[in-house]
């Protein structure tokens, strides 16, 4: 047995070696990647899925649902945290592949192993990876079946549903992910998720649902919702964020993160939001955009344009403060 696995050990390195040596000068790479697809070691069927799939190499896409198939029937053991099932269905989206049978499979997969005090599902990436697939198919059930994965036990693969669903029929998966985002989600990173899908949909009515959220009385999903929009770089969720802002008389933790959403939305307008504020605004409220923006020490425009705002200010403090969170000169 030692023998046998000593063997093993070294030809797998052996294998790989070749691989990467017969794709990177070009020779034959789809009759050297078909046989290391159907090899029983997953880690040689995952390096040809991530070639083939590099490389688009279309013609192996028969094989590569065939080496999925054959690794789901097998014990976890035979292919350790889904890396080479994980790797098959990468590299199939990368093909655009329309099978709709192998992508509902793969929404559908579970690998349990063992982990300490109990144990964890590793199909977690496959079930995400296969939803996107599934969506960018033609199968008129997309939708229903993606829903499914709202239920998932996981928080990963229902985040990950979101954005599969927001590439389905725009306004049949707004209706999907505006009743997700009603109903709410356990998992911060999950609501947050859905709203981004959202505004990834129909810009003007997305931008404003999800702008209700900025009024909710939940501080978690308010800022949610403001990182959403921000992320966005939509014209209409800076809106939603600067509208909330100027009808707030006093400038308190609630109107403050709004601040952070025009941080994340990076356009000219949002910059010249928050500039305004550090030339002209309430001095706490200056030095919060300030350390914000520090995200973006190395954009020496942005340096720029922050320091002639300071000296039109004249505080001394305020300048002290910008030259510790954003030290030296750029480059």
């Amino acid at each position: 047995m030692a023998k046998r696995q000593r063997s093993a050990d070294t030809r797998v390195p052996e294998r790989l070696a070749e691989l990467r040596s017969a794709v990177a000068d070009g020779v034959s790479s789809i009759e050297i990647l078909r046989p290391a697809l159907a090899d029983p070691h997953y880690r040689l069927v995952a390096a040809a899925a991530g070639y083939a799939g590099d490389g688009l190499h279309y013609g192996l896409e028969p094989d590569l649902i065939a080496a999925f198939r054959r690794l789901a029937d097998l014990p976890h053991t035979q292919d350790p945290q889904c890396t080479a099932k994980g790797a098959i269905a990468r590299a199939l989206v990368a093909l655009d592949s329309p099978d709709v049978a192998f992508f509902l499979a793969g929404i559908r997969l579970r690998q349990l192993e063992p982990a300490w005090g109990g144990s964890q599902d590793t199909a977690i990436d496959c079930r995400v990876t296969c939803a996107v697939g599934l969506a960018a198919t033609a199968y008129p059930r997309a939708l229903p079946e993606l829903t499914r994965l709202l239920a998932d036990p996981e928080p990963r693969v229902r985040a990950g549903a979101m954005e599969a669903i927001a590439c389905c029929e725009p306004i049949a998966a707004e209706s999907v992910l505006r009743t997700k985002a009603q109903a709410g989600d356990a998992e911060p990173e999950v609501a947050g998720a859905c709203l981004l899908a959202l505004l990834r949909l129909d810009a003007a009515p997305c931008a404003a649902f999800v702008g209700e959220f900025l009024d909710r009385d939940d501080a978690t999903l308010r800022e949610l919702a403001a990182l959403a929009l921000g992320e966005s770089r939509l014209p209409e969720a800076l809106a939603q964020l600067r509208q909330r802002w100027d009808a707030a008389p006093y400038k308190g933790r609630t109107q403050q993160v709004l601040l952070k959403g025009a941080v994340l939305h990076r356009s000219e307008a949002a910059f010249d939001w928050l500039l305004a504020l550090v030339a002209d605004g309430e001095r706490r409220i200056a030095e919060l955009v300030l350390r914000e923006l520090a995200m973006y020490r190395g954009n020496d425009r942005l340096r720029g344009r922050l320091a002639d705002a300071l000296a039109r200010r004249g505080d001394e403090d305020l300048t002290a403060l910008f030259q510790r969170v954003w030290p030296g000169q750029g480059k």
